[in-house]
């Protein structure tokens, strides 16, 4: 039998930057004080959606062209807790960019001195979410407008890149 594919694909720390930075809420956390799994996705789509409009094309753009990009697949590697008042720091990238489809890859992170005690950088989490670019009225399939495909193509690194 076949071995599956890793839920999340290697991520090139390479093809990463930081695009926000921000505290772990305490809602976000559990009664130990330790980030609640799923409270990450959060924290994910803010980077998404930050990198995006400084690439030139905020969501809303998106959203009057009445097109949407849902998530379609999405794959998370957890390395170590998050713990509240943590700063953490989230890294993105593109790592594909189609007419229908967009990946972004992640590195989710506390550098040294942004936890109490923590002389270190650590790696919480790597991710990476799968989008699909459909029409809003009917959550069928769509393009990407050329524009908005050229501005997000643009953004996926060189060695990230798929050979043509």
């Amino acid at each position: 039998m076949p071995i599956p594919p890793p839920m999340c694909p290697p991520v090139d720390p390479a093809n990463l930057r930081p695009i926000v930075k921000v505290r772990l809420l305490y809602a976000d956390t559990d009664k130990m004080g330790i980030a609640y799994h799923a409270a990450y996705f959060r924290y994910l789509e803010l980077a998404r959606v930050e990198l995006i409009r400084e690439a030139g094309v905020p969501y809303t753009e998106l959203e009057d062209a009445g097109l949407a990009l849902p998530l379609s697949d999405t794959g998370v590697r957890y390395l170590s807790p998050a713990l509240y008042d943590d700063l953490m720091t989230v890294e993105i990238g593109l790592s594909l960019v189609t007419r229908v489809r967009v990946h972004f890859d992640y590195r989710v992170r506390v550098h040294a001195g942004d936890r109490r005690g923590l002389d270190h950088d650590l790696d919480l989490l790597t991710a990476q979410t799968r989008h699909a670019c459909v029409r809003r009225e009917d959550a069928r399939p769509d393009r990407l407008p050329i524009p908005v495909y050229d501005v997000l193509r643009a953004c996926v690194r060189p060695s990230s890149r798929p050979e043509s």
